[in-house]
């Protein structure tokens, strides 16, 4: 039983994405302005089960191929034989309907774009279609189906009106991943080969691939300053926490990068990158979190400090005038600390 809930847990692949779907959903609550409340947990639950089962179906079609590559046969549960084929299949059913019934709660228009990301993600990994294996149709539906439908769903939950700041952030999310396709798609070039598998990358070939991931690298910073410095959907302080946590998390891999001498099997473009992504994914997560929680927890604490305060035994520690100028400042801190977000 252990084996066969491990087996499931490896099939939905969760560390490779919950971070980043962290920021796309920020961000779309974030630009539309939404508050903290049960939506923003839900729209969450959906959004990283959507990508979850997005990843688990992937590995279920592409057991067969991940069986001929030593790197990917363990990966895989269903090629390492820890679940069988029908196994896995009705795990990721079950991962997709309760991601289809919380979309359902937060209304039409997030339905409709959970329900699309669903479809797509399913049709990406489905060997009659396979849309990953359409070169340049693989990009599109990668950058839709793990970053802009989530970006998308999380906006549309909160508002439906539209303008920079709903443009400019998926613009810079579409971009980013695109990017992270192509990097997928170049580490994994020389197994695809040998399985046949056709993508963008096999297609360009691996320089103009490295050269194409590089334009789309650009393009998501161009947007990314956009979003920052022209739209302010975040304040400064929100880039100068993730640019601290980045740097505290990034230490550790760059010094093991910087000792072994960047020495790796794979071209050098993707394997400088390889322990770099998650840190910079977590700490922007973190930081757009805190961003989002934020004000609540200052309302709560200011609505806990209120109540205690007109209770009997407030009344009578704030007759004293010491105590009324604790309050004051209390206040006054807390009106400066609201303006920040």
């Amino acid at each position: 039983m252990r084996n066969y809930l491990n087996g499931i847990l490896r099939l939905t692949r969760y560390r490779e994405y919950i971070w980043f779907v962290m920021v796309t959903t920020s961000l779309g609550v974030i630009a539309a302005y939404g508050p903290v409340d049960w939506r923003l947990v839900v729209v969450v639950l959906a959004n990283e089960l959507a990508v979850g089962f997005a990843f688990m179906i992937n590995d279920v079609e592409d057991a067969a191929d991940d069986a001929l590559d030593p790197g990917k046969r363990q990966r895989n549960p269903v090629s390492a034989g820890l679940l069988t084929r029908r196994t896995a299949y009705a795990a990721s059913a079950v991962v997709a309907a309760l991601s289809t019934a919380l979309f359902a709660l937060l209304g039409r228009g997030p339905f409709l774009v959970g329900a699309a990301s669903l479809v797509i993600a399913f049709l990406y990994s489905w060997r009659p279609i396979r849309l990953k294996a359409i070169p340049f149709i693989d990009l599109v539906s990668h950058a839709l189906m793990l970053a802009g439908l989530q970006f998308i769903a999380s906006y549309v939950t909160f508002s439906e009106t539209f303008g920079p700041r709903f443009y400019w952030p998926l613009a810079m999310v579409l971009a980013i991943s695109v990017y992270g396709e192509l990097y997928n798609e170049l580490r994994d070039l020389e197994g695809d080969e040998r399985a046949g598998v056709t993508h963008t990358a096999s297609r360009l070939g691996a320089g103009t691939a490295r050269r194409l991931a590089a334009v789309c690298a650009l393009c998501g910073v161009l947007a990314a300053f956009i979003v920052l410095f022209f739209v302010q959907l975040v304040p400064p302080w929100v880039i100068g926490l993730s640019a601290f946590v980045a740097i505290v998390l990034l230490a550790r891999p760059i010094w093991l990068l910087k000792r072994q001498g960047g020495l790796s099997r794979r071209p050098a473009f993707v394997a400088a990158q390889a322990p770099l992504h998650k840190p910079v994914e977590i700490a922007a997560a973190l930081a757009l979190s805190v961003r989002l929680v934020g004000p609540w927890l200052n309302t709560v604490a200011h609505a806990m400090s209120t109540a205690l305060l007109q209770s009997p035994l407030g009344v009578l520690i704030t007759s004293s005038p010491w105590t009324q100028q604790l309050q004051r400042v209390w206040q006054l801190q807390t009106e400066q600390l609201l303006r920040l977000f």
